[in-house]
């Protein structure tokens, strides 16, 4: 009795142990993820661009089962699109996530995924093939059951994340009937609900050039260009402070470039700044873009500058009905599976927002991983947070009723 005890102690102990040493089938997608370099054409020579990621994809979901089909966006550069079709009636739920990545820059062995101390490394690991791999995953399980799921589901793999929204704009002139939308973005599985949007822009200061020797003839551009640069430190920044939202946090104003001047011995007759203003939900790119140009202009008159602003990109901001359906199930989802279910803002921006605005599609922005680990030279995402998406998008898909 003792013998066959013990015996029967050690079984359950060894299954257990190998559960928990079961690695998720969703990260052995972000692995072979990681290993495909899909760095977005736009961060120069040597970037591979989506279309291995695309083949990728395809070739796990026609395995499935699944119905793909490719959007192309740019040459060599093709949206993924996975249906399943219930035939029941009501807009389908969409999965979004993009396939390229920034540059590899500086960091080492970035398509060799690593495991080490809880954490999965590799160029793309967090933004965003963890939560590519996540979709993939729930896409495969529900090809499965596809007689069951309460609605239509779509799965987009997209292009030009990291740079110009191509590709979800080119997916969006499909005008497909979606009631609701999850894209994948780090959000450390916050269920993220308001995120801030953007202006970019530039302003000019038009001066008139001169010999050095005699600076008095010419009207120096750069001069006035800190007049400019004085306008955003002393007013615009104090202004933006005493703006918040509840879930974003306040608005932003920073200039990343400045560009002045041909040669040391000339007096300069050009400068131009680039600027990022990310906005908060209640302010739309365009007012802000006016709206700045309009105190600029009036601020610096007295100083005889001359300047234009012209705009770069106009992003919104995400603000989704805190009772629409997505969020509600969202919820719900989490907390069936012990996931935290309250609702977040991100100070980033996403896809999410061009498919709220642009489209009126209620959309959450969720995923593993931090922000703060995008982008950077040891780029990770935690290995416990894959599965938990995974199976977040999995169940969400199962359960789903639509508006």
């Amino acid at each position: 009795m003792t013998a066959n005890t013990n015996a029967n102690s050690n079984i359950n102990a060894n299954a257990n142990n190998a559960k928990a040493n079961t690695k998720h089938r969703a990260l052995e997608i972000l692995e072979d993820l990681i290993r495909i370099q899909s760095v977005n054409p736009h961060y120069g020579d040597g970037a591979k661009g989506e279309g291995e990621v695309a083949d990728y994809i395809e070739a796990r979901c026609r395995q499935a089962g699944l119905s793909v089909r490719r959007q192309t966006v740019l040459p060599g550069r093709d949206n993924l699109i996975v249906e399943i079709r219930t035939g029941k009636p009501g807009g389908a739920l969409l999965f979004e996530s993009h396939m390229d990545t920034v540059s590899i820059g500086s960091m080492e062995n970035a398509l060799v995924p690593t495991y080490l101390d809880g954490k999965l490394y590799g160029r793309g690991a967090c933004d965003t093939k963890a939560t590519l791999a996540g979709m993939l995953y729930a896409m495969e399980e529900c090809a499965k059951i596809a007689d069951q799921l309460p609605r239509d589901l779509v799965f987009c793999a997209s292009v030009d994340e990291e740079h110009a929204f191509r590709g979800l704009a080119a997916f969006m002139e499909l005008d497909l009937p979606f009631s609701g939308a999850v894209v994948g973005e780090p959000t450390e599985l916050g269920i993220v609900v308001e995120h801030k949007g953007c202006a970019r822009f530039t302003v000019h200061t038009h001066g008139k050039a001169a010999h050095s020797s005699m600076p008095q003839e010419g009207d120096n551009a750069v001069y006035q260009m800190m007049q400019v640069l004085r306008f955003i430190t002393e007013i615009e920044e104090p202004k933006l402070n005493a703006v918040h939202s509840r879930l974003s946090g306040s608005p932003t104003i920073v200039v990343g470039t400045i560009q002045g001047g041909k040669q040391i011995n000339i007096v300069p007759e050009s400068c131009v700044i680039e600027v990022d203003r990310r906005i908060i939900p209640g302010e739309t790119p365009e007012q802000v873009l006016q709206e700045f140009e309009q105190q600029l202009l009036d601020a610096v008159k007295q100083h005889e500058v001359k300047a234009s602003v012209e705009p770069l990109l106009l992003d919104p901001a995400l603000n989704t009905p805190h009772d629409s359906a997505i969020v509600r199930a969202s919820q719900e989802v989490a907390q069936s599976l012990g996931l935290q279910d309250q609702l977040c803002g991100v100070p980033y921006g996403s896809d999410a927002s061009k498919l709220q605005q642009w489209k009126g599609i209620p959309t959450i922005v969720y995923g593993p991983g931090s922000i703060a680990q995008a982008h950077s030279k040891e780029e990770w995402v935690p290995v416990d947070e894959v599965g938990q998406a995974a199976e977040f998008y999995l169940q969400l898909a199962k359960s789903y009723k639509g508006q």
